[in-house]
């Protein structure tokens, strides 16, 4: 504790004159009981004057005395605190972009609910993620975004996305790690890569069992997120005239799309990642913000000080011990 105005210390010296004027104040009411004795019958009357009110009113007024004193040499206290130092990290976001991503089973439909919720993160991203890059695919990976820290160049290439009338049809999931991998290889700080696969699940791809075993061998992990609904769905189409109708197949059937989620666990559990299921998206900005503050690692730790004022306290404490001053008087 330390004491920012020593110089107010000497108002403690009104703490001996209290006392010396309550013991004049006794010795006076003490003598004139002696000569002016209160007569039986008005010995109620007098119940306010015990001993034990006046010891009241003498350790009040000291008290309220004391914490105003206590007040004015403006106290503080020393509070250190260990605080950890967390690695810095860079998140990459694979997203899918295939057509079954714009089944409605999720409102308004899987991409755009992924999207959305994508911004959002992105808006109150934990103070840990120094940068983000972005890989979009479909039967092909493009790599969208490499690592930025302006978060708004993977908001305008969300909106771009978002917005493009192609129909992609096909998934291949390994396509979409080879490219992310190129992404954080071509990145020359030494920041832990945190990577991000936002799927609906499908994967047609061939490349899927390379790649995995790569991110294991590198020691890199990969978090799934699989998002859909139960039932299956048909796949819808973007028409000419701007409206949607369900894909067909050669026989005119039509296409229908159901959450799978055996590759995504099976990505999340050879890399050592997690997998979380998000059936109505509204999961996914906290479970983004989950998996990342659970890939960042301690490096170390320092020591904060900091000065907390103590005089609140002591008005407080003055404050009441004068409200039972006056009670009592």
């Amino acid at each position: 504790m330390r004491f920012l105005r020593l110089d107010a210390l000497n108002w403690w010296e009104v703490l001996p004159v209290l006392v010396a004027c309550w013991g004049v104040h006794q010795h006076y009411v003490r003598s004139l009981r002696r000569r002016a004795r209160v007569a039986p019958r008005f010995a109620a009357l007098s119940r306010r004057s015990t001993w034990k009110r006046e010891a009241g009113i003498l350790a009040f007024g000291l008290l309220a005395a004391g914490a105003l004193v206590f007040v004015l040499v403006r106290p503080q206290v020393v509070l250190a605190e260990k605080v950890p130092e967390l690695e810095r990290q860079d998140l990459i976001i694979l997203l899918d972009r295939s057509a079954s991503m714009r089944a409605h089973d999720i409102k308004p439909s899987r991409f755009s609910r992924a999207t959305l919720e994508i911004r959002n993160f992105l808006k109150e991203k934990p103070e840990g993620i120094d940068r983000v890059g972005l890989v979009g695919f479909a039967d092909a990976s493009l790599i969208l975004s490499y690592l930025t820290k302006d978060v708004d160049t993977i908001a305008f290439y969300l909106d771009w996305i978002d917005r493009d009338p192609q129909t992609l049809l096909g998934t291949d999931i390994g396509a979409a790690l080879k490219s992310a991998m190129e992404v954080a290889k071509k990145d020359d700080q030494p920041t832990h890569k945190v990577f991000l696969l936002v799927s609906d699940g499908e994967d047609y791809g061939q490349e899927l069992n390379n790649q995995l075993a790569r991110y294991r061998a590198d020691g890199f992990h990969v978090h799934a997120i699989g998002i859909g609904g139960d039932e299956p769905v048909a796949v819808p189409v973007l028409q000419p005239d701007g409206r949607e109708a369900p894909l067909r197949d050669e026989q005119g059937q039509i296409v229908k799309t159901k959450f799978t989620e055996s590759t995504l666990r099976q990505i999340a559990s050879i890399t050592g990642g997690q997998y979380v299921r998000s059936t109505t998206g509204g999961e996914l900005v906290g479970a983004i913000t989950r998996i990342v503050k659970g890939e960042r690692r301690v490096l170390g730790w320092r020591t904060t000080t900091e000065y907390r004022d103590l005089y609140p306290a002591g008005l407080a404490v003055a404050g009441a011990a004068a409200a039972a001053l006056w009670f009592l008087l």
